[in-house]
C-alpha cells in the first residue's frame, strides 16, 4: 500500500541558501550512544554471488544527460544512473545488518534537513560494516555493477547511515521522511533491511529527469508526489534489496510510513579514477557535521583526488582494475 496523496505533500524539498549557513552554524559532532552489540562477523562469503535480473536499469541518457555531461573519461565510460534491486548480499549477510540497523536505532538522531530520522558514520560504530566496505569481494561486486572501480568514500561521516522511518508518535509530529533532494554523492547504494509487508508507505520515489526540470517545477512534482507522471517508485520487496543511483544527479525522495517501520542502510562510494568529478560540495555536508567537522573532513577528500593510490594504501583499501560492464 503507497502512502496516499495527502501524505506524500508533506514530503518537501531539500533547503538551501541561508538555511544551510544557519544550520552549519548550529550543527555539529554527534557522539553516539554506548554500541554493546554482539555483531555476527563479516565474512567475503557473504556476498552474493547470484546475478539478479534488476527490475530497473537507466543510462544517464533516460534521465535527459548528454553524453559529455556524464561522468568518466573516454578509456572508463560511466553513464550508469540507475539499477536494482539487486543483492549485494546472501540473506545471511542481509539479515546481520538488518539485525545492526536495529541496535543502532536508539543512536539515531532526528534532524529535518534531509533524512528526519538516521545515524552517519556507522562505518566507525560497526566493525561487520567497516569491514564489509573494505571487502575485496563486495567491492569487486558493486564495481562490477556500475562498471568503475569503487572504494569507501573518504567522506566518513556520509559514507554509511542507517534511516529510519516509522509512523509519526503522535497527533501532531510528522513522520519521518527524506525530503526531495540530490545526494552529494556519486555512486549510492541503498539497501532496504526490512520487507515491504512490515510497513505501509516509506516509498523510494524519484524523479526521471534532469534536476533544473525538477527545480523548475518543484511544487508541482512535490505536491503530486508519486502520482506525477514523471516520478517512479523503486520496487524494493526483501530484506537486502538495493538500487543502485547516481545519487548526484537523480533527485529522490521517501515518502511517509503510515503503518509499521522501515530501515534502510545507504553505502555511498568513490572512484578512485574519477576522484575529480565527485560531486560533493561543501554546503551540502556542512549543515549536517558543521563547519569545523566539514573543513577537515575536506582536507581528507582533496587528499585522495590528488592521490588516491597514497590514500587507499594508507587506509588499507583494495583497489581493483576497472571491471568490464556487464
Amino acid at each position: 500500500m503507497t502512502a496516499s496523496a495527502s501524505e506524500e505533500t508533506r514530503v518537501a524539498a531539500i533547503t538551501t541558501g541561508l538555511d544551510r549557513l544557519k544550520r552549519s552554524l548550529r550543527a555539529g559532532a554527534r557522539t553516539a550512544a554506548d554500541y554493546r552489540f554482539r555483531e555476527a562477523e563479516w565474512s567475503p562469503g557473504l556476498v552474493a554471488q547470484t546475478e539478479t535480473s534488476p527490475a530497473i536499469t537507466a543510462t544517464m541518457a533516460d534521465f535527459g544527460y548528454l553524453p559529455h555531461e556524464c561522468h568518466g573519461r573516454p578509456d572508463v565510460p560511466d553513464t550508469l544512473a540507475m539499477t536494482g534491486p539487486v543483492a549485494l548480499l546472501t540473506p545471511a549477510g542481509a539479515q546481520a545488518l538488518r539485525q545492526i540497523g536495529h541496535a543502532l536505532k536508539e543512536s539515531a538522531v532526528h534532524n529535518d534537513y534531509v533524512v528526519s530520522h538516521r545515524i552517519r558514520n556507522v562505518e566507525t560504530l560497526s566493525p561487520f560494516v567497516h569491514a564489509m566496505v573494505r571487502d575485496r569481494a563486495f567491492l569487486h561486486r558493486v564495481s562490477a555493477l556500475v562498471g568503475v572501480p569503487l572504494i569507501p568514500h573518504p567522506l566518513r561521516d556520509a559514507g554509511v547511515q542507517i534511516n529510519y522511518y516509522d509512523p509519526p508518535a503522535g497527533g501532531t509530529q510528522a513522520a519521518p521522511v527524506a525530503k526531495w533532494h540530490r545526494d552529494g554523492m556519486n555512486y549510492v547504494f541503498t539497501m532496504t533491511l526490512s520487507d515491504h509487508g512490515e510497513h505501509d508507505g516509506g516509498d523510494y520515489i524519484y524523479y526521471q529527469g534532469r534536476p533544473e526540470e525538477f527545480d523548475a517545477r518543484r511544487e508541482e512534482i512535490t505536491s503530486a508526489g508519486s502520482r506525477h507522471p514523471e516520478v517512479r517508485t523503486a520496487p524494493f520487496r526483501h530484506v537486502g534489496d538495493t538500487m543502485f543511483t547516481r545519487g548526484s544527479r537523480v533527485y529522490h525522495a521517501v515518502t511517509p510510513v503510515t503503518r509499521g517501520h522501515r530501515i534502510t542502510l545507504a553505502v555511498s562510494l568513490f572512484c578512485p579514477l574519477l576522484g575529480e568529478q565527485d560531486e560533493n560540495r561543501f554546503w551540502h555536508s556542512a549543515p549536517d557535521d558543521g563547519l569545523l567537522r566539514t573543513v577537515n573532513n575536506w582536507r581528507l577528500l582533496r587528499q585522495a583526488v590528488r592521490r588516491p593510490g597514497a590514500y587507499c594504501r594508507r587506509e588499507a583499501i583494495p583497489v581493483l582494475p576497472t571491471p568490464a560492464r556487464r
